[in-house]
């Protein structure tokens, strides 16, 4: 899921909305998220936890949170 996050911006700490279609290989098989897909911290979408991963690469990426 190797830059996935460049297809994703933080709206807020657990808040994430996909701004470029995003397509990867998960966990259960492959992943797609379309422009306008907004996730929050908790929420399990295709078998992937999106916001803790996100979160996860936002925090080792930018060097924030």
């Amino acid at each position: 899921m190797e830059k996935v996050i460049k297809h994703f911006v933080r709206l807020d700490t657990g808040q994430w909305v996909c701004v470029k279609t995003a397509e990867f290989q998960g966990p259960q098989g492959r992943v797609q998220v379309t422009i306008g897909s907004t996730f929050t911290r908790g929420e399990s979408f295709m078998g992937v936890d999106l916001v803790q991963w996100l979160e996860e690469q936002y925090a080792k990426d930018e060097g924030r949170d």
